[in-house]
């Protein structure tokens, strides 16, 4: 079987999907990975096939286009899980419409480099990430099955109406009248009792953390104090800005409490710490792209801006969760989390130092939390393997 994979270049969009492309070879099939060129380094790195389609484009430019000036602040919040948009008024779908069209974008830019690959290559399956909409656009063209594979919590599925109708001219240019978004199937690595409920097929599989090339430290051995981690993810800074950059106020607030913390950022992120304050900190280690599931396992609790990817991996490693989301991507994520009872939250905005402390202790001592995170934990590696959907994906490619 030829499994066409199809993402566009952000990296924490594509990662998610790693276990799958390595389960899909380990079981002998083709697999390569479409995108812009500026993400091949990342996919050749998880040990796949890099096809670049489509040019590369500045992101800033793009979402400074498709915003038009509308910041992320005043984008509507999701609505409650499962339910729609259809009834919203036109100017507040307008603004959603706004944040979707940078996904559009890259979509059209990639979607005849990827067409006319794919009817050379002939996949018999195209798997894509749900922002990435050229991936059932050609699978629709060339009569294959699409199957969506989300990054955790379906947000994606709250705004699909409004992104039908972003596709609609891309699926014309094609001579098809529509393309369904949500695919043939989801392959879902969120556990079900965080997920949204929804009529989508969903193959639910058990997540497993890939973050990129690691390499183990030397200080990461179990700690002589509570450890904590404290993590802002890889996207947050880069779409918000320096100004909403909480970690370095999070350590103000918390650096009395006797606790070692590791600061788990980005190189950029990690600059802006430094400044904010300093380089050398009791009890705070500052640690440039370590993958959160080498260091998780021997923390207490992590403090998170609400990415999928992190409170993904808290959850598979079994560990109470604080959470200061502000985007409305993450705020949605963080509604679903609380209904396992694995962690607390505070909105950015609301976030303070008596908040925090109060919060953080909440999560550190409660059993409740403790006992929460392992159920959740229990729950996640009790999904299906990503080897053993691979079947599925081959008795969906031969009808």
């Amino acid at each position: 079987m030829r499994v066409l994979i199809t993402t566009w270049a952000w990296p924490s969009h594509y990662r998610p999907l790693v276990p799958m492309v390595w389960a899909l070879q380990a079981a002998g099939h083709e697999v390569q990975v479409a995108s812009q060129p500026r993400l091949s380094t990342v996919i050749t790195d998880s040990g796949a096939v890099a096809v670049p389609v489509g040019p590369d484009l500045d992101h800033h430019e793009v979402r400074a286009k498709a915003m038009r000036g509308l910041p992320l602040s005043s984008v509507p919040q999701a609505p409650t899980a499962g339910a729609e948009m259809a009834d919203w008024q036109p100017e507040r779908r307008a603004k959603v419409a706004r944040v979707f069209s940078v996904f559009t974008a890259y979509s059209d830019a990639m979607l005849d480099d990827l067409l006319e690959y794919a009817r050379w290559w002939q996949p018999d399956l195209v798997l894509f990430e749900p922002t990435t909409y050229a991936g059932p656009l050609v699978a629709a063209a060339l009569g294959v099955p699409a199957v969506r594979h989300t990054h955790g919590v379906d947000v994606q599925y709250q705004a699909r109406d409004v992104a039908a109708g972003l596709v609609t001219p891309l699926a014309r240019r094609l001579g098809l009248s529509e393309v369904d978004l949500l695919g043939a199937c989801t392959i879902d690595p969120c556990p079900p009792s965080m997920q949204v409920d929804s009529p989508v097929r969903r193959e639910f599989v058990r997540y497993v953390p890939y973050n990129g090339p690691a390499v183990h430290p030397a200080w990461l051995q179990p700690p002589a104090k509570p450890r904590i981690c404290l993590t802002w993810g890889t996207s947050t800074s880069q779409l918000t800005g320096e100004g909403t950059f909480l970690p370095s106020r999070v350590i103000e607030w918390t650096r009395d409490l006797g606790l070692e913390t590791v600061v788990c950022v980005t190189e950029a992120d990690a600059v802006t710490l430094r400044e904010h304050i300093g380089t050398e900190v009791p009890d705070v280690r500052i640690a440039e792209n370590l993958a959160l599931h080498m260091v998780l396992p021997s923390c207490s609790a992590i403090i998170h801006q609400g990415g999928n990817g992190t409170l993904l991996t808290a959850g598979h490693c079994g560990i109470p969760q604080l959470a200061l989301p502000q985007l409305p991507d993450q705020v949605f994520h963080c509604k679903q989390m609380v209904k396992t009872g694995v962690s607390r939250v505070v909105p950015a905005a609301e976030a303070s130092a008596e908040t925090v402390r109060a919060e953080l202790a909440k999560v550190l001592h409660g059993e409740e939390y403790a006992e929460a995170a392992s159920r959740l934990r229990a729950e996640m590696g009790a999904q299906a393997t990503p080897g053993e959907i691979v079947d599925r994906l081959e008795q969906l490619a031969s009808r």
